[in-house]
């Protein structure tokens, strides 16, 4: 979809573009969940190894 096309929607831009917002801010979310999740495990990792309790 062109820049054009989104701003000519009579009116409905803001919509579309809160709903593009919205949806990358929720991408965005769920990265940073995933990022910290894995590196919070890695941690524990590292830490059950250093402590010789790992499996």
């Amino acid at each position: 979809m062109s820049w054009q096309a989104l701003f000519s929607l009579q009116g409905h831009s803001p919509y579309l573009l809160g709903a593009y917002g919205v949806t990358l801010a929720l991408i965005g979310l769920e990265a940073l969940v995933l990022w910290r999740r894995s590196r919070a495990r890695r941690a524990a990792q590292n830490t059950a190894r250093a402590d010789g309790t790992a499996r």
